[in-house]
């Protein structure tokens, strides 16, 4: 491992060097600082912490970046195209740049190559139908389909990109602002499928209710025949100050102010038996909100059959995780839509005193349509 200096980077062309930081303006100065503008980023990853760190740390960047030989040397732009790419990974992660000096090393990871058909994208776009280009830009194909049984789709398609999208934008936002929101109760059960972040989920809404709402809220560790440590969050509950159940018999009544959480154990989606013991559970404690956690970034056909597991034993809202790690929200549009659970919240990364919302419309909007279609003008389109 070794540090960069001001004066010695001209010697390290044709070079790379993984860089660890907290955020995407740190890389961008870093690299402009310790290995000059002609320095162009290779790859981008988020890393996160181990343990409780997870639960109470913003997760981290890992930038491969390199010095083009003399012969390779880019413009100075490419490193402004560098900051889009490390933003879009990042998701606009807001986080307190590191006071300690950025490390880097040699590494010997190839460099990604450029993806040919995405940047023929746009071009096509100003002159082709504006169904094939949203295609070929990732845009989900169910959800085109939709689109396509519109009303007013005849005229959509005729108009040029910027106005389809304009219109899809409308379109999909009167639909969402028409489904029928569920109100929460003072008992909310998080249910779901091991490995989609319940814990955290929880976590962020015990964060909101404290800091935010300023209520007092309580936890219910519920095991229901399977095994549901608690030593993460116990941590959380204590420095919080909310106070960590085992026994349901020993919870104080909830109220409006002391809302109870109850946090389940992942839910097999092959055992459709564990999906029904929870349901005798929270029939037995009366819970009316049961929130349905889905990690974002799985497959459609399993968030489906996830859908469908709850919707058999009574969910009434629905939490997205893991919304960092989508392209675009395209494929979550029909499961919204089409279902009767209540969008609840969106969640990004692991940070849980961050990286929480509320206003599900909003965050879908702004990840509908693919980046490199905002970036020729149409950003003026994403909060409508």
């Amino acid at each position: 491992m070794e540090t960069l200096t001001d004066n010695h980077s001209g010697a390290k062309a044709g070079k790379r060097f993984r860089l660890t930081v907290k955020s995407a303006e740190e890389a961008v100065r870093v690299i402009r600082e310790k290995l000059g503008d002609k320095a162009r980023v290779l790859s981008v990853r988020q890393i996160g912490g181990e343990g409780l760190k997870k639960f109470i740390s913003s997760p981290k960047l890992e930038v491969i970046a390199e010095i083009p030989p003399e012969d390779q040397l880019v413009e100075a732009e490419n490193l402004d195209n560098s900051k889009d790419q490390v933003a879009s990974t990042t998701n606009n992660t807001n986080s307190v740049v590191s006071s300690e000096t950025t490390s880097v090393e040699t590494t010997i990871q190839e460099p990604s190559k450029p993806n040919e058909k995405e940047e023929n994208v746009v071009t096509e776009a100003i002159e082709g139908d504006s169904f094939k280009i949203l295609a070929k830009t990732g845009f989900d194909s169910q959800l085109l389909n939709d689109i396509s049984s519109w009303s007013n789709w005849s005229k959509i398609k005729d108009l040029s990109l910027a106005e389809s999208l304009k219109e899809i934008t409308i379109g999909l936002s009167d639909r969402f602002r028409s489904l029928n929101i569920a109100p929460t109760g003072d008992r909310i059960a998080l249910i779901g499928a091991p490995g989609v972040g319940k814990t955290t989920t929880l976590c962020k809404f015990l964060a909101h209710e404290v800091f935010m709402n300023k209520k007092t809220p309580n936890v219910l560790k519920v095991e229901n025949g399977v095994p549901n440590p608690d030593d993460a969050l116990k941590i959380f509950c204590e420095v919080v100050g909310v106070t960590l159940y085992r026994e349901s018999n020993k919870t104080p009544d909830s109220s409006s102010d002391s809302p109870l959480y109850l946090d389940f154990p992942g839910l097999s989606l092959g055992q459709a038996d564990e999906w029904s013991r929870a349901q005798e559970a929270l029939d037995d404690l009366n819970v009316q909100t049961r929130v349905l956690v889905l990690n974002a970034a799985y497959d459609k056909q399993v968030l489906s059959k996830s859908i469908n597991l709850a919707n058999n034993i009574g969910a009434t809202h629905l939490a997205f995780t893991h919304f960092d790690e989508l392209s675009n929200s395209t494929k979550l549009w029909p499961l919204l839509l089409r279902n009767n659970l209540s969008p609840l919240c969106i969640c990004n990364g692991q940070n849980v005193t961050g990286d929480f919302s509320t206003n599900v419309l909003n965050q879908m909007i702004s990840r509908t349509f693919p980046e490199e279609l905002y970036a020729r003008g149409f950003s003026s389109y994403r909060n409508i």
